[in-house]
């Protein structure tokens, strides 16, 4: 109880201090200029959302939704989609940890998707212009060129579709409009960040046809650095692959790409509206950063006294501790006579002993991306009635390295991966009156993935390259009964037909000791195909009062489902396990409201999830043998309850002032036999719940008069601890809570046509973790992504 109190008074204190701090300039000014209207500012703030088919105010809007406009990105320094969650409340994002390569995890209100393999399914939908993007791997998002950015709270099963079991996040590009301008912008900061950005607005042809182009590139070199060991260790037995002076072998969390993004839109009357948007990133980014954290197995410190735990007479880990570790939260486990810096790893991405007898290899020290789309949008009025198209093709290739920061690799894998899909949307929507809004549509989604991969494990060595093809069929329909000018009653129905196969594919590596087969344990798996196939009707009611022109309430129920599957890791045959589709009902009501002359707004939502058949991962298998294991299993069921506050308050002219808070609680009500089987219980939470987080950010545009203006802003966000694995053992898969700051200095001239920004980044540059790999059940280690450290940066922009 007094920790939650803490949190509270923390949110609380940091809310007064700095409304307190950031009024101060406000009241110094001797001479204040005239003040606009509370009205007129949050007017000219208002975001048009679209996520019930058709553009509407945010306030208007009966669901949670967290919608922020590219401005208000740039202002908060956030240039990838995982940094928009410090805001959102119940909102969880993170860069991947090194094993699922350029990927993100995402969960809102506890409820999404951490492993990027294409066999599991997003519990979060990602959607660009209306796009799908139906894998975790990709999905790790540059902010380029934006108009806003919605996050949709609560399952969108009938909104938004398969997969948004836990909400959706959807990303809306500026549009060309023939208003002419652009912009480009210069930045240099901490680790030789260097960036260029840009977007240019043209107009074609006059009134009909329209361009927006974008680009971004960016060059950042890696905070984790990579040590050879026997160089930094002159009298360790282990081999040794310096090639400097200096030990160092490279760096990991480097970032190297280039981001284009082109739309063509042609207008030729006000009836018709087609768009062709086209994107293209070339991604050549380091490895994701790890460090070794812990070696042990499940019930203490300490690794096997033989191979492949001792390689050169030296043992990976014992009960006192591992040598190739320089910084453990866990106790006293680091013994590296190197280093004690929690940024230092002596991987070298080298295999000089494979365990299958073939020859040394190394594999690529990478976490690239090359990934394309293009889409058309075709919208044609026909009096009341809209027609809606929304045809795209994506396609991407990434290749990643993950291992366990060691020199001596007890675990390695090389990832070559292939990723193709196909969509059409068809939707119509229209109007009866004032009494009715509606929208009827179909769905069409194909996609075809391939996962290469060398894969190394203390005790198997072979390839594999499964094959996994997908097919979704969808209808929807949604309806806003407007009874009276208060009174609106609202209705979805969405029905989805899925079909999903996994083919195995079990490879050995020529030259092995299995005369170039795959090892014995996995020569049955070679070939096999696991197949779901299913269907299902969500739906969604609503009932909206307005009250005033500045209050709404509404009550909610809906549902959605993320679609079932096969395991994609089988070690052994008895591992080839299907998983049931996991399903979830939402009761939510809230409030949406303009106070105080619209100086403060203040939306509110409290919800019950029902969550059923609950899909998480475990990494010691309810099958013999138990290890190595990587197994998705329908856990049982859980009541999930929250409540989440968003609040804005413009006190005086310049001065913003945004806050947000989320509350989460899991409760597990039974367990399945095989979840029971795995080792999880009822006291146990699902991954990736957070009880609390919380974010108070603050500006002040201060009038420079013919000198232009000077804005400067705080963000503090602050987050709960949470479990990153469905078996709970504290501290060891347990990533610690946090609180960060970040801070912005803007200056504009006169005109706003030249932009100086300095910004700095975990400004109390606090030690955290962005995730953890507990991999103790497999290879008796545990590695974690530490989170960058304080950052600095420059940026110049001129709009012109």
């Amino acid at each position: 109880m007094m920790k939650k109190a803490d949190l509270l008074l923390q949110a609380a204190s940091a809310l007064t201090l700095g409304a307190a701090t950031l009024a101060t300039p406000a009241m110094a000014q001797d001479a204040p200029a005239p003040q606009q209207s509370a009205a007129q500012q949050a007017d000219a703030d208002d975001i048009v959302v679209t996520a019930q088919f058709r553009s509407q105010r945010l306030q208007d809007a009966p669901l949670a939704i967290t919608a922020v406009s590219g401005d208000m990105l740039e202002a908060r320094s956030q240039t990838s989609i995982a940094q928009v969650a410090a805001q959102a409340p119940n909102v969880n994002l993170a860069e991947a940890p090194a094993t699922y390569g350029p990927s993100i995890q995402a969960f809102i209100r506890g409820v999404g998707q951490s492993d990027s393999t294409f066999a599991l399914e997003p519990g979060v939908g990602l959607y660009v212009d209306d796009v799908y993007y139906s894998t975790l791997q990709g999905s790790m998002l540059d902010l380029l060129d934006l108009d806003r950015v919605e996050i949709l709270r609560g399952p969108q099963g009938t909104l938004a579709g398969q997969n948004s079991i836990g909400g959706a996040i959807k990303l809306y590009s500026k549009k060309p409009d023939g208003s002419g301008g652009g912009y480009v912008q210069a930045t240099y900061g901490s680790f030789n960040r260097t960036e260029v950005r840009g977007g240019l607005n043209l107009t074609v042809v006059p009134d009909q046809l329209f361009l927006r182009v974008s680009g971004a590139g960016v060059k950042k070199d890696g905070y984790v650095t990579r040590y050879d060991y026997r160089c930094t260790h002159p009298t360790s037995p282990v081999r040794t692959f310096a090639i400097s002076d200096n030990c160092k072998l490279g760096t990991e969390g480097g970032k190297s790409y280039v981001a284009g993004r082109g739309t063509l839109r042609w207008t030729p009357n006000d009836a018709v509206d087609i768009s062709i948007i086209g994107d293209i990133t070339r991604d050549d980014s380091e490895s994701a950063p790890s460090t070794l954290l812990y070696v042990g197995t499940l019930t203490g410190p300490g690794s096997s006294a033989t191979a492949p735990y001792v390689i050169d007479g030296v043992r990976y880990g014992t009960a006192t501790g591992s040598p190739f570790i320089s910084y453990s939260p866990y106790g006293n486990f680091a013994q590296d006579t190197f280093t004690t810096s929690p940024f230092v790893s002596y991987e070298n991405y080298l295999n000089y002993a494979p365990r299958d007898g073939t020859a040394p290899y190394a594999a690529p020290a990478s976490n690239s991306l090359d990934t394309w789309g293009l889409s058309g949008n075709i919208t044609i009025d026909v009096g009341d009635l809209s027609i809606t198209s929304i045809t795209a093709y994506r396609s991407y290739n990434s290749v990643f390295t993950s291992a366990e920061s060691s020199p001596i690799n007890i675990a390695l894998t090389a990832n070559d991966v292939n990723h193709n899909q196909f969509s059409q949307e068809l939707r119509a929507s229209g109007a009866i009156g004032t009494l009715l809004n509606y929208t009827v549509g179909g769905y069409y989604f194909e996609g075809t993935s391939d996962g290469g991969s060398r894969v190394q494990l203390p005790t198997l060595e072979f390839r594999q390259n499964d094959h996994v093809e997908s097919q979704t069929i969808a209808a929807f329909a949604n309806a806003e009964l407007h009874l009276t000018e208060k009174l609106t009653l609202i209705g979805g129905l969405r029905y989805t037909d899925i079909t999903k196969s996994f083919q195995y594919a079990r490879k050995g590596n020529p030259g092995n000791i299995y005369g170039g087969n795959a090892p014995p344990s996995l020569a049955p798996l070679d070939g096999l195909v696991r197949t779901f196939k299913g269907d299902r009707l969500d739906y969604r009611g609503v009932i909206q009062y307005r009250w005033t022109p500045d209050f709404m309430t509404y009550a909610q129920i809906a549902t959605g489902f993320k679609s079932g599957g096969a395991n994609p890791r089988p070690f052994f045959p008895a591992q080839a396990l299907t998983h049931d589709p996991e399903t979830l009902t939402a009761y939510e009501v809230g409030f949406k409201s303009d106070l105080f002359d619209r100086l403060l707004r203040l939306n509110v939502s409290g919800f019950l999830n029902k969550y059923n058949d609950i899909l998480v991962s475990v990494s010691t298998c309810p099958t013999v043998p138990a290890a190595p294991c990587a197994l998705p299993l329908n856990a049982g069921k859980a009541d999930v309850k929250g409540f989440e506050v968003e609040a804005t308050l413009r006190p005086v002219r310049g001065l913003l002032i945004d806050a947000s808070l989320g509350y989460l609680d899991f409760d597990y009500k039974s367990i399945s036999a095989i979840g029971q089987s795995a080792g999880i219980n009822l006291d146990m939470d699902a991954p990736f719940v957070q009880e609390w987080r919380w974010s108070v950010g603050g500006q002040y545009k201060i009038e420079l008069g013919d000198a232009g203006s000077l804005t400067p802003r705080i963000d503090v966000n602050s987050q709960s601890p949470y479990f990153s694995t469905a078996i709970n053992r504290a501290p060891f898969n347990q990533v610690e809570g946090r609180t960060i700051v970040n801070a912005r200095l803007t200056y504009r001239d006169v005109a706003e046509d030249w932009q100086l920004s300095l910004e700095v980044t975990n400004l109390t540059d606090r030690l955290y973790y962005d995730g953890l790999f507990d991999n103790r059940g497999s290879t008796q280690s545990i590695q974690g992504r530490p989170a960058r450290p304080r950052e600095w940066a420059v940026t110049i922009k001129r709009n012109f």
